[in-house]
């Protein structure tokens, strides 16, 4: 995996992250209106996403520092 394309996917999950709490402080606010099943229907939807966000931006960091990791190891051991 390139390390641009690591890069770009966590900057958008964070965004993700990031308009997710900007939603619900609006919410909290009272700016946005809606019925009280709309707002729970968004809330588990928040709840089942930004977990599996965060999963996935740290599966996406542990492979790219294990395939770093590896090629050092095989580049340390020389020739047989």
């Amino acid at each position: 995996m390139d390390s641009s394309f690591v890069t770009a996917s966590i900057l958008v999950l964070a965004g993700f992250f990031l308009l997710v709490v900007w939603f619900f402080r609006k919410m909290a606010r009272g700016e946005i209106g809606m019925g009280s099943h709309v707002a729970l229907l968004i809330l588990l939807a928040a709840m089942l996403l930004v977990p599996f966000a965060m999963n996935f931006s740290a599966h996406l960091i542990s492979s790219m520092e294990h395939r770093s990791g590896h090629s050092e190891e095989a580049s340390s051991q020389g020739d047989y």
